[in-house]
């Protein structure tokens, strides 16, 4: 058994690591949104959550979109029958963060009611891989996309991850535009 989740978590890094060199041009935000839709799913066999994050052993994983959605429809295709461990996918979507808010990955979006530090201040301490665009650089979020040279690319704040009980793995870091130890 270990051996098919070694075999299955190289797939997944081959296919992490393919996507990173599908360009998505500053021009055309349906393929960019279409890609970081992508990546919101891969990031996930890279990330230990605790058991206690779940309701139950088949609890689903809530892939939670804050603010305006930038990907309509994509990100519900790029999950559907999916899952993560033995959790079924499931996209919701948030005007706004509240504290205890049950997400599993929380993307933050652009919103006019709730600024991006607001949203990460409602999940703070909690089991939330939190995700921001490129548009809102935050430090503290555990996973900021950046643009470089037209192609979409991540930056990883494991420390940041740790602090809400989350491990990273070694291999998502590598992986990274640049690690960010310490979310200043």
């Amino acid at each position: 058994m270990r051996r098919g989740l070694a075999v299955a978590a190289a797939a997944a890094g081959l296919a992490l690591g393919a996507a990173l060199v599908r360009p998505a041009w500053a021009g055309d935000p349906s393929l960019e949104y279409a890609i970081k839709a992508d990546y919101l799913y891969k990031f996930t066999p890279f990330v230990e959550w605790p058991t206690t994050a779940f309701d139950g052993p088949v609890g689903p994983f809530k892939l939670c979109v804050a603010g305006q959605d930038p990907f309509g429809p994509v990100v519900d295709e790029a999950v559907r029958d999916h899952k993560v461990g033995d959790h079924p996918v499931i996209v919701i979507r948030l005007k706004t963060v509240d504290r205890g808010a049950s997400c599993h990955l929380l993307f933050l979006g652009r919103s006019r009611l709730q600024s991006p530090r607001r949203m990460l201040a409602a999940v703070d301490g909690q089991p939330v891989l939190t995700v921001a665009d490129d548009r809102f650089p935050t430090k503290r979020a555990m996973i900021q996309f950046v643009l470089i040279d037209g192609h979409v690319r991540f930056e990883i704040r494991s420390a940041v991850a740790q602090v809400s009980g989350l491990a990273v793995s070694s291999k998502l870091e590598a992986l990274s535009a640049t690690t960010k130890g310490d979310g200043r």
